[in-house]
């Protein structure tokens, strides 16, 4: 009976090719779309669980206030690991990783710039599971000097040669190789390829200066909760004493403040999706988007099922009188549904394997938009493809369910006397069904246009800064003292119309860092503040095009220019002056007594975003002084590439490093790369949203033509015009794209305004959105139904009436 079925089923399907195509086109659409977002959801809530111990490893995180001015960072002081070992007998160990930019590493005659190196304490690879191929996992980084290396790093500096007991020069220090470890995984929170011993970095021992990130190792059955709410005790023990030392004043004093310090335990597995501290080590993901990506791989999914519900009822009429007959021949209704049935799992099946198909062709372009490194191993692996099956059967049973019990439910009298009721005024569900197709569609539609418009915001917006024309010379601190020889030779070309010495540049990775300051003005001399420090020269405000609200640049012919500042209006606000110029401030600088300095403003910058538009303009101190960490030139010539391979031979001239170099207004763009990756994904789903709910548009179109033959027919004989009867036709799918322009716009400008949140500086979603989504949307419906309508408008009347 069952290979009756199937070939009964098989022969349905040969006899309506274009039926079947279309239908499995819009599943196959469907399926690999859902696929494709369910191994990047799948893959974003996997990080760090490769981790044995994931479920007990914490990292402990930095939280406060100073001035009124909240700091979530994800670093901790450097003794806090030991701190906490000590004093909680619930910590079985903690590990720290400490990070210290890029470094040029030579082996022979081998040598690179390597941005992933991290300094880690000797029992790192006991806490994490990173599997060493070579070396003892317990005492690789047990000596200073030490450093594991990952596999792909091993197989770069030394090929097949045994890298363990061979010597990389990192930076200016020797490090003798110990091991070897298997590549970080992808879905790791951080991912480095050299693990060098901690004793080489620099740590510092205050609880009030930067630190390392710190991760703890619970012991088995502790709960997190307790310690969280014993974390103030490590607060007032150890901060407390620092506060009295740098600010005269007791932990109690500074919380009757107002401001506050606290320490938090954060989930290893946690920190990808539900951290966004500073100092992260990686920039990580977003649970929202897990969550927007989810529904839409459910809504695509919904959509590619109702499709199929609509086409096989479109067909239904055309095979009633043979379940007529196959009825009168003494079929029962359980055997027309096993056959309906089996069609429906058949072509998901084939549908399935066309998605296969798919998935693997636009693979390399999916991992481009998503970031991702996803390979055929994702897609193939048998429990992908289990799943796939165990969906595929579920989706082709619901999604033919309909179909099936609709027409085995067929009386023959009825059907053979041709008195079916199947028009469009009964088909309440069907219309419903291409209602919620039109609600994801447009609702995915109006989601792009406001993403497009942030993004076209974001672009046009006022800077405060000019990032045209700016060339960025990355690691000029390889060039060691020959950093400002360098930079005053470039200075004389022609093509150069102004160069500085930037440790900080508004976009891109930078070298910079935060202080605490205290304005000396009487009466407010123990009220700390945290503002962004940077150290730049007289050249940094002209070459990036910066403003002065007030007061002068700095100058090398004023000598006092050593102990003053400029700040921006930002910090004039938050201090409350009205005459900021000649004010000093005392910056406590990294928590060293060595570091306590007063400085005198001597100008005000008008405000400029030197962070993204997520954050609004925080308050910014400027020392005097220059970094050689990078050198930004502001060119006057159209001849950039001849100035590039002028420089890169000047550069050459002066070192071996390798060179490198950047423009700011592409450093400005990446800062902005996962919002272009979601705007570019959010339109292809839209995109693909509409086409595969205009093939079920069209499945009922044509599905409603059949039903309204003889009413087309005798319409004509009475003198209908073509155009009246397409407008006879399209005016009930208007309607139904009209309500779901109603119901999607209330949804989408909700889901767009929660998303928007995360912008400190953001466009207001204006009327003409809706409008427009709504407008394209039907458009995009007259032009799927016009086609059935207009060959329906045209059929000979006599023929029409014929056939019925």
């Amino acid at each position: 009976m069952l290979e009756n079925y199937f070939k009964i089923a098989w022969r349905s399907l040969r006899n309506k090719k274009a039926f079947a195509i279309i239908n499995i086109l819009g599943l196959a659409i469907g399926l690999a779309t859902c696929m494709l977002i369910l191994l990047f959801v799948q893959h974003e809530l996997s990080y760090d669980k490769f981790n044995a111990n994931a479920d007990r490893i914490f990292r402990l995180t930095f939280h406060g206030s100073i001035g009124g001015k909240e700091i979530n960072i994800a670093n901790a002081p450097a003794p806090a690991g030991p701190a906490v070992l000590r004093d909680y007998a619930e910590i079985e160990t903690f590990t720290r990783i400490k990070t210290e930019g890029s470094f040029l590493v030579k082996y022979d005659q081998k040598q690179f710039k390597e941005t992933r190196v991290a300094f880690a304490d000797s029992n790192f690879f006991d806490v994490f599971t990173f599997p060493l191929l070579k070396g003892n996992p317990k005492t690789a980084l047990s000596e200073p000097n030490t450093v594991v290396v990952t596999e792909t790093t091993s197989t770069k500096y030394f090929g097949k040669k045994d890298p363990v007991g061979q010597s990389l020069k990192i930076g200016d220090r020797l490090f003798r190789v110990t091991g070897v470890a298997k590549d970080v995984p992808s879905n790791a929170h951080f991912h480095f390829d050299f693990f060098c011993n901690i004793k080489g970095a620099n740590l510092g021992e205050k609880w009030l200066a930067s630190g390392a990130t710190t991760y703890l190792l619970l012991k088995k059955g502790v709960q997190v909760a307790k310690l969280n709410a014993k974390s103030s005790q490590i607060v007032r023990k150890y901060i407390g004493p620092e506060l009295q030392e740098f600010l005269g004043m007791s932990y109690d004093e500074y919380l009757k403040k107002g401001d506050s310090f606290s320490f938090k335990f954060q989930p290893l597995t946690d920190i990808h999706l539900h951290s966004n501290l500073e100092s992260e080590l990686d920039a990580n993901g977003n649970v929202k988007y897990v969550y927007i990506f989810s529904v839409i791989a459910a809504f695509i999914l919904l959509i590619a099922c109702i499709n199929f519900m609509n086409l096989s009822t479109a067909g239904s009429a055309g095979r009633a009188r043979e379940v007529g007959i196959r009825k009168a021949m003494g079929s029962v209704r359980m055997q027309l549904v096993r056959q309906f049935l089996t069609e429906s799992v058949m072509l998901t099946f084939i549908a399935l394997l066309a998605a296969f198909v798919v998935v693997i062709l636009v693979l390399p372009q999916f991992n481009e938009l998503a970031g991702k490194q996803f390979d055929l191993h994702f897609i193939l692996n048998p429990k992908m493809i289990a799943c796939a099956i165990a969906g595929c059967l579920v989706v082709g049973i619901l999604a033919g369910s309909y179909p099936a019990f609709f027409l085995s439910s067929f009386k023959p009298i009825a059907v053979l006397k041709g008195k079916m009721q199947l028009g469009i005024k009964t088909g309440w569900l069907r219309n419903s069904l291409v209602t919620i197709q039109f609600v994801v569609s447009i609702g995915m539609i109006i989601g792009t246009i406001v993403v497009y418009q942030q993004l076209r915001f974001i672009q046009n917006k006022k800077l405060g800064f000019d990032k045209e024309q700016v060339l960025i010379l990355q690691d000029t601190y390889l060039l060691g003292d020959k950093s400002k020889a360098f930079k005053e030779e470039v200075a004389k070309l022609s093509q150069v119309a102004d160069v500085t010495l930037a440790g900080y540049i508004p976009a891109g990775p930078s070298n910079n860092g935060t202080d605490g300051y205290v304005p000396e003005d009487a009466g407010s001399n123990t009220t700390a503040y945290r503002f962004r420090t940077y150290q730049i020269d007289e050249h940094y405000l002209p070459t990036l095009g910066i403003k002065l609200a007030a007061g002068r640049n700095f100058s090398k012919s004023f000598g006092t220019d050593s102990a003053a500042v400029l700040v921006n209006e930002a910090v004039v606000k938050q201090f409350g002056w009205k005459n900021p110029i000649g004010k000093t401030i005392r910056s406590i600088g990294n928590g060293s007594p060595g570091s306590v300095r007063t400085y005198k403003v001597i100008g005000v910058t008008k405000d400029f975003h030197f962070e993204s538009f997520h954050t609004t303009i925080a308050p910014l101190v400027m020392a005097f002084g220059g970094d050689g960490y990078q050198i930004a030139l502001r060119l006057r010539t159209d001849n950039v590439q001849g100035v590039i391979s002028l420089l890169e031979k000047k550069w050459k001239a002066t070192t071996d490093a390798p060179f490198s170099y950047s423009f700011m207004d592409e450093r400005f763009n990446q800062m902005y790369l996962s919002e272009q990756r979601i705007g570019a994904l959010f339109g292809i789903f839209a995109g693909l949203a509409v086409v595969i709910a205009c093939l079920g548009l069209f499945g009922l179109a044509a599905f409603t033509t059949i039903q309204r033959t003889k009413e087309i027919g005798v319409r004509k004989v009475l003198g209908a015009s073509v155009f009246s009867i397409v407008s006879l036709l399209s005016k009930d799918f208007v309607r139904l794209v009209a309500l779901a322009i109603l119901i999607a716009s209330p949804l989408a400008w909700y889901g767009m305004h929660t998303w928007l949140k995360d912008f400190a500086y953001k466009i207001n979603i204006e009327w003409w959105v809706f409008a427009l989504a709504g407008v394209v949307a039907i458009g995009i419906a007259l032009l799927t139904v016009s086609y059935e309508s207009i060959r329906a408008a045209l059929v000979n009347p006599v023929k029409s009436l014929k056939s019925e």
